[in-house]
């Protein structure tokens, strides 16, 4: 006869079995119920889509091309928001906005001395903002012996007087490199040639936007009516050449970039006479870049300008230099050593929506005179924008 703990036991045996079929079961009705109502899903989604009623175009396929000139995404933009997406592709940057950050670090840290009790020390700590905010040397001597010529010790305490002398004497200097020329579009900005085509040569250091900037100009130029031929002349760098034809297929201009050619004086006085002979408006002729103080590489860019005068005499008619303004100081070095070797006729400021460091164009509108034509403010094509230089001191004057 069993005992009473042994018929425990077989009871509480019976009782685990019955859990675990109890489980099994369970997990077994659960999976077969969720794929029934997948089905269903998957059923009624296709017959929705069945009914829906098709497209008759196809979606604009829309790339985006980072500062290096590389496709980095494609956006598949449906007809219907097509209208929407172009309205806020071509709103203008706020320059405004887009010099906070140097407003913020030049004059909004003279705003907050002025916060506090006026004191005499006011000019000394003027004249320290002044030159860390990169406007160089010449240019905060300029600066301060306005302030200390103009105004007697009384408005010196005063913020707003201090700010109206100083945002007078910055118009003066802009006067004196002829960048404040208010005209719109970038055809205003170019020294073209009386007959034939025009030349621009772009130079700078690599990193500074080089390769987009000549891509932004040529989009512009072509919009315009333009005939435009850009010339690989970076010989040195392999991407170079992919990476301009990048943009050149995106403005529809043709790129001359002959194959097994590794002189850049001999690709600017070909793309030159191909200009000249086949009738094109512009020719833009890309060059290495390299440092200011590589005195060889140097020599050489002095010789591919030399090359163009032999096709035209005038040429080039441009010779724009493109800065990095996050550069700041090193920027105004860069620009001295170029001017220097090739005297240029003008500047291209990048990344200015970017950086703190937007001082360095009164900078080299002081120190060199070389007029800024052109400022970055943005990665599209159009914000690529004239300079003018009572637009800019209004933004750094908020």
């Amino acid at each position: 006869m069993m005992s009473p703990d042994h018929a425990q036991q077989i009871e509480n045996l019976f009782i685990f079995v019955g859990l675990l079929f109890a489980v099994i079961f369970g997990v077994v009705f659960y999976g077969v119920w969720k794929n029934i109502l997948r089905k269903d899903k998957k059923a009624l989604t296709h017959e929705a889509k069945r009914e829906m009623p098709t497209q008759t175009e196809e979606p604009v396929p829309l790339a985006h091309i980072d500062s290096t000139g590389q496709v980095v995404s494609d956006i598949e933009i449906p007809d219907l928001a097509k209208e929407a997406f172009i309205a806020v592709e071509e709103k203008a940057v706020d320059l405004k906005e887009a010099l906070k950050k140097t407003e913020e670090n030049l004059f909004g840290r003279i705003r907050s001395l002025f916060k506090t009790d006026a004191s005499n020390k006011h000019l000394e700590e003027i004249e320290e903002i002044l030159y860390t905010s990169d406007l160089g040397p010449t240019t905060v001597q300029r600066l301060m012996g306005a302030l200390e010529d103009k105004l007697s010790k009384k408005e010196r305490a005063d913020y707003e007087t201090v700010r109206d002398a100083l945002k007078e004497e910055i118009k003066n200097i802009f006067a004196g490199s002829h960048s404040s020329s208010p005209d719109q579009g970038i055809l205003a900005k170019i020294q073209f040639a009386n007959e034939g085509p025009t030349v621009l040569m772009i130079v700078g250091v690599n990193g500074a936007g080089k390769t987009t900037s000549i891509g932004k100009i040529s989009a512009q130029l072509a919009k315009e009516g333009k005939k435009v031929l850009v010339a690989a002349g970076d010989t040195f760098r392999a991407a170079a050449g992919g990476q301009l034809k990048v943009w050149t297929d995106r403005a529809q201009v043709e790129i001359f970039s002959p194959e097994g050619v590794t002189d850049p004086s001999a690709v600017a006085f070909d793309a030159v006479a191909k200009g000249k002979a086949q009738g094109y408006d512009v020719v833009i002729v890309d060059t290495a870049g390299r440092l200011h103080t590589q005195a060889n590489l140097m020599e050489e860019i002095k010789k591919m300008k030399r090359v163009m005068s032999k096709v035209i005499p005038e040429a080039p008619h441009e010779t724009l230099i493109v800065l990095d303004a996050n550069s700041g100081q090193n920027a105004l070095m860069q620009a001295k050593e170029f001017h220097s070797a090739l005297t240029l006729t003008g500047a291209v400021l990048t990344k200015m929506d970017g950086t703190a460091k937007g001082g360095v164009a009164v900078g080299l509108a002081q120190e060199l005179q070389i007029p800024i034509k052109l400022i970055g403010v943005g990665e599209r094509i159009q914000d690529l924008r004239t300079f003018s230089s009572q637009e800019f001191v209004d933004s750094l004057f908020q």
